[in-house]
């Protein structure tokens, strides 16, 4: 049995190599846009976010799975690997011969096509070293997949960097990317092999597939929705677009959704939380949601805002001004991450009262509306148009999962009051930036702005000195 110390290092340090991944895959592809340009960037961005959408073919629902199983398990737990790593397998060939058709049909002549075959590898290869790390994680142990995230992504900006001294092939650059997921897959193989004893070979049982089928299902149909919503408008960019337009999108998503892990930061720590008050303790579980709700909104209103204000800054400093075409998609997706950081709360309070479907059925519907806006908006308007519709996505499915969250618990309309402060703070913080940026370096106004914020939230007493520790507590800790 571990103690709740052992627990909150292990996700701690899981949460830290969580940042430090995404902070260096950030500054990465920074870089890596900037020695491209638009059009490599583009098909570079297309190839992996093409394959990318069909992994959840690979995993259906298989890792996610697992780690419930192997967590709710004393005993062995040698049938239901062995049986579903028989079943990835079958998944990826049925995966990989769908995507290699699609390939063929769809891009016969693009020279995109030769850089699908190599996500595809990618895609299944990461598909298997989730479930090793799923059964690793299911064990309660979080340090081996902190290790292995953090040298993947070293290895990443190592061979990465070299490249861009001596050329753009993008081709190189996928390579690469395939070069760190096989350390990565041995890495976690011998992990689950030689420090938790299990054995990776192949076993295949009619009625134990139908069980492991049975209880799959519903996060496969989760994950396929997701994963549809995520790429579809990156699909369609290229299908009207081409690559010009696929790069300039390509800019504005990585940094909208670059800072997703401090929502996934919190949702690690209220998961618990939210399960737990939902079974013993009703008043608490309301002050719980409507803190993390404030919290979350305190965060992300002044990164939409200030990421509004410099965009046009952000854009031509970090990636050149070839890429300018994509200051105004980045502003309407940037727009959206106020609901986007807040339905991290809302989805994972809907899983912990056992409204996982209704989870399922919101997503379901927002990626409908998605799809059929993207095939109207796209070739009307173009990258703004898909920014559009993603953001009217994201505030869809804030609307449908709040509603939903609404009805399970009945939050005082008092306890959201503080978020009116923070917009009118972020506000004033947005009109001081704009003026800041012409007088001093956009850094600098960045950090001032922060200041200003954070100076006049305590002033109003929208934010109070509890609430800054409660917010390092939730992000850094879990319990």
């Amino acid at each position: 049995m571990l103690s709740a110390q052992k627990i909150t290092a292990n996700t701690s340090f899981f949460m830290l190599s969580l940042v430090l991944q995404k902070v260096l895959s950030f500054v990465y592809f920074t870089f890596l846009a900037r020695n491209l340009g638009v059009s490599a960037t583009g098909q570079y961005f297309f190839a992996i976010s093409f394959a990318t959408m069909f992994s959840v073919l690979v995993d259906f629902g298989l890792s996610p799975l697992i780690i419930r199983e192997v967590a709710k398990k004393t005993g062995d737990i040698q049938d239901w690997f062995q049986q579903i790593f028989t079943l990835k397998i079958i998944f990826a060939a049925i995966t990989a011969l769908i995507i290699l058709a699609l390939n063929f049909i769809l891009f016969y002549d693009d020279p995109v096509k030769k850089l699908i075959y190599i996500s595809t590898t990618i895609v299944i290869i990461d598909s298997f070293t989730l479930l090793f790390y799923a059964v690793i994680r299911g064990r309660q142990s979080l340090k081996w997949e902190s290790f292995g995230t953090i040298i993947f992504q070293l290895i990443i900006i190592a061979l990465g960097l070299s490249l861009m001294q001596v050329t753009d092939n993008v081709a190189l650059f996928i390579l690469v990317l395939l070069c760190a997921s096989l350390f990565n897959l041995i890495f976690s193989a011998y992990i689950l092999i030689y420090k938790f004893k299990v054995k990776i070979k192949f076993s295949f049982s009619i009625s134990l597939t139908k069980e492991i089928l049975k209880f799959a299902w519903p996060f496969a149909l989760a994950a396929i929705f997701a994963k549809v919503y995520a790429y579809m408008d990156t699909f369609l960019l290229k299908v009207f677009l081409g690559d010009q337009g696929v790069g300039f999108y390509s800019i504005a998503y990585k940094i909208t959704f670059a800072l997703q892990f401090i929502p996934l930061a919190f949702v690690a720590a209220l998961y618990p939380a939210f399960s737990n008050y939902f079974k013993e303790d009703y008043e608490k579980l309301k002050k719980v949601f409507s803190q993390s709700f404030n919290y979350l909104a305190f965060i992300s209103l002044p990164i939409a805002f200030g990421a509004i204000a410099l965009a046009g800054d952000i854009v031509s400093k970090l990636y050149t001004s070839e890429f300018s075409y994509s200051i105004l998609p980045l502003q309407i997706l940037i727009a959206s991450v106020p609901f986007l950081f807040v339905n991290f709360s809302l989805s994972s309070f809907l899983n912990a009262s056992g409204r996982e479907k209704t989870n399922t059925r919101n997503l379901g519907l927002v990626m409908t509306f998605n799809v059929l806006f993207n095939l109207f908006f796209i070739p009307r308007f173009g990258i703004w148009g898909a920014s559009l519709v993603s953001s009217i996505s994201t505030l869809l499915l804030f609307a449908l999962n709040f509603y939903y969250v609404t009805r399970i618990i009945k939050p005082e309309l008092r306890s959201f009051l503080p978020i009116l402060g923070s917009l009118m703070s972020s506000t004033l913080m947005f009109l001081a930036v704009l003026y800041l940026k012409t007088e001093i370096n956009w850094i600098l106004s960045i950090m001032a702005g922060a200041v200003i914020y954070l100076i006049l939230m305590l002033i109003s007493r929208s934010l109070k000195w509890h609430d800054i520790i409660s917010i390092k507590n939730l992000v850094f800790k879990s319990s």
